[in-house]
Order: C-alpha cells, then structure tokens, then sequence
C-alpha cells in the first residue's frame, strides 16, 4: 500500500517531507531526506518569462535548515492554484538538486 506524503500548511509557509537526497553549490553537505517548506509570503512571479521564483528552506532531521531561493521555475498558468500548487513547483525546482 503506498503512503500519503507528510503534509502540513499555515498560513505563510506549506512544507512537505521527502524522501530525496539534495546538494546545492552553496552548501557543503549533502542535504537527506528533507522537509521542504515553501515560504507563501516570498513568491516572484516572472510573467514575461511565465517562470517563477520561490524561496524554500530544508530542514534535516538532525535540525539543520538551509535556505534557498530557486528561480525561473516555468509555470504554464500564472494565477495563484494554491499552497499544493506551490509544492508541485517547488519540487520541479528542486529537481536540478538530487543526487
């Protein structure tokens, strides 16, 4: 039986845990099994380029969070879909980072 993924949401931040492995140039260390939280208050929308921007953080299980920004993640429609909309992309962005 498959799992529903670990899900929650307020009002300024959606988070989600993954089960990826992710490394980024700015940090060191390969960063296991996350949870990813989209920041709902930090969306930049690029609509000349139908892209957006978001800023995430990854927080391990050890309690280390790191904080980035990923950028020109294209979008097909540019009204807001909602904070699940938002993982969606967020997790396309992420893409370029799993190892």
């Amino acid at each position: 039986m498959d799992s529903l993924p670990n899900i929650h949401s307020n009002r300024n931040n959606f988070n989600l845990i993954t089960m990826a492995t992710y490394k980024f140039e700015q940090f060191n260390t390969e960063i296991v099994n996350p949870k990813i939280t989209v920041d709902l208050n930090a969306i930049q929308v690029h609509a000349e380029r139908s892209t957006i921007s978001l800023v995430v953080t990854l927080e391990t299980s050890n309690a280390k969070i790191y904080g980035v920004e990923l950028k020109e993640i294209p979008v097909s429609n540019l009204n807001y879909e909602g904070a699940e909309n938002l993982m969606d992309r967020a997790l396309e962005g992420l893409q370029k980072h799993i190892v």
